[in-house]
């Protein structure tokens, strides 16, 4: 589990860093040196010019409107001049800053600004440390937005130029056509107010458009050599992710490699561990995770990389919140691993429908079976939860055959054993192999011949002239058939033999043969059905009786 949220927390601190795109540590924008600014074109001193003019015709016409307000006698009028004053004002501050922005090339002028102090709000300050995050996404998205907004307000002030010609065209062509010298007055009042508007209007257009040639322009950043600019990448945040990583790395093996030498220790002692050690282990293993997550921190707080440090903390309060959606889960879990659960160490498990020995519990349980070839699987302890376990009794076979057992099938596959693993079985059947899955093979309830012997019965049939002689035959069909058996090479062998009546059938007087061997001669078992049935012809030609055969009766009336 460490291990998996060691990767997922890399991983995601990883793919932050690369779409943060930030090509220098905090603080290269401050140590770097200032552009130096090309020199003013002939369209920019015009620029300036126009613009310096509006200000101080603007601020002109502030103070005629401040003699009239303080001519004014009150009521409506003088309500209507203070509004106008405002909107002058407005206007004049707008222009004053056009003017700077121009004349200082474009600066950022709220940088500049009166920073107020505010009381104290934990909101705040609780926003406050993720600013850095929304502060540097909004710098590295700040030129496309920044374009977007002089686009619209291009089209926002061209509307209203041409608007504004179009009213300076109508006022003028009124008052040259005129009929009477107040007219005439009047309307040149008028066309001088548009015409104030108007040029209002082109310094903000040419304002605007300066602003886009300078968005366009090519920037230093773009000139810099690319090895230079691959340096400020690899020292910048890729750099402090790089040492993040590495120190989480070199705590987790450490702590690895602590646990790694206490379980060999641990090993030579091969008593039970306790409740206590168990709890130890668990313990250590979340330790272990918040030493490493706590090293990665430790690196971007010490290195000063902000925006890292508070996508780290981000992650790690997501799987905080993952982990208390998951509590009762993590509890059976935990259950488990102190061997206080329904899956006990040591103990027989039957997991994926075969027999397992619970070897080690752990975050990583140790299942074995000794009779499977690869019989050790490693599992995650989260996949034993549902399971039960029990003791199992020392004579109690893990599985009903091993490597080189010859066995018999109810599908009447005969053969040797030549692998079984916990996903198949492979038997030799007649010179071939043939395999069945692992669990399809238990369900053939396979007969082992070679564990502990073997005994198969054949039948042997005479005919029923014999039928006053059925006790001395039985005899002297034992004694023949143990001769024989006792003269072949499957002597070694054989362990019992006995021959009894079996039953009168419809054609024949039924004798069974019924012979137990050893487990090493499993593998000639149809050998010895041939041999028995050779054998008591032997026996019925030596001694003169008569076999049966398939017989039809008449009864007459």
């Amino acid at each position: 589990m460490t291990a998996t949220l060691i990767r997922i927390l890399l991983l995601a601190v990883i793919a932050s860093g690369v779409l943060t795109n930030a090509y220098a540590a905090p603080g290269d924008e401050a140590t770097a040196p200032p552009a130096t600014e090309a020199a003013p074109t002939p369209d920019n001193w015009s620029h300036l010019d126009v613009l310096v003019s509006t200000i101080n015709a603007k601020r002109q016409e502030i103070s005629v409107r401040y003699r009239d307000l303080a001519a004014s006698a009150g009521g409506p009028e003088r309500e209507r001049i203070a509004n106008d004053i405002d909107q002058l004002n407005l206007d004049l501050d707008s222009l004053q800053t056009a003017w700077e922005m121009m004349a200082t090339g474009g600066a950022d002028l709220s940088l500049f600004g009166v920073k107020t102090e505010t009381a104290f709000n934990w909101r705040t300050e609780l926003q406050s440390v993720f600013e850095p995050i929304l502060v540097e996404l909004k710098r590295l998205t700040e030129r496309p937005r920044k374009i977007e907004r002089l686009r619209n307000e291009q089209v926002y002030y061209q509307q209203r130029l041409e608007a504004a010609e179009t009213a300076l065209q109508s006022v003028t062509q009124y008052r040259e056509s005129a009929p009477s010298p107040a007219l005439k007055t009047a309307f040149a009042a008028l066309e001088e107010r548009w015409r104030k508007r108007r040029d209002d209007l082109q310094s903000r257009m040419q304002l605007i458009d300066f602003e886009l040639q300078e968005m366009f322009a090519p920037s230093k950043q773009s000139q810099r050599d690319p090895i230079e600019s691959l340096k400020q990448l690899l020292s910048g945040r890729v750099l402090n992710l790089a040492i993040a990583a590495v120190a989480m790395l070199l705590v987790w093996l450490l702590l690895r490699g602590v646990a790694l030498l206490y379980n060999k220790v641990r090993a030579r002692q091969p008593r039970q561990r306790s409740v206590m050690a168990r709890a130890t282990g668990l313990f250590f293993y979340l330790a272990t995770t918040l030493l490493v997550l706590f090293s990665g921190m430790a690196v971007l707080y010490v290195r000063g990389d902000w925006l890292l440090l508070g996508l780290f903390i981000i992650l790690l309060v997501g799987a905080a919140w993952a982990i208390q959606r998951s509590l009762p889960h993590y509890i059976v879990e935990a259950k488990l691993m102190l061997n206080l659960g329904p899956v006990r160490e040591g103990e027989r498990l039957i997991y994926c429908d075969l027999p397992w020995q619970v070897k080690a519990l752990n975050m990583y349980t140790t299942l074995v079976n000794p009779l499977l070839d690869g019989g050790l699987l490693k599992i995650p302890v989260r996949e034993l939860v549902g399971y039960n376990s029990r003791e199992h009794h020392a004579d109690e076979p893990w599985f009903p055959s091993r490597s080189g057992d010859f066995v018999m099938l109810a599908d009447g596959s005969f053969g040797q054993v030549i692998a079984q693993t916990p996903e198949q079985v492979q038997l030799k059947v007649a010179g071939s192999i043939k395999t069945y899955r692992a669990t399809a093979y238990l369900e053939q309830h396979p007969r082992n011949l070679s564990q502990q012997g073997f005994g198969l019965a054949v039948t042997f049939g005479l005919d029923y002239h014999h039928q006053k002689d059925i006790a001395a035959i039985r005899d002297t069909f034992e004694q023949e058939l143990a001769a024989g058996l006792r003269q072949s090479d499957i002597a070694p062998h054989l362990t019992s033999l006995s021959v009894e009546f079996s039953a009168a059938g419809a054609s024949s007087l039924d004798f069974i043969v019924i012979a137990a061997f050893t487990g090493e001669a499993a593998g000639q078992y149809h050998k010895i059905q041939r041999l028995i049935q050779r054998l008591a012809i032997d026996a019925c030609n030596k001694h003169k009786w008569v076999m049966p055969f398939a017989q039809i009766t008449v009864h007459q009336a």
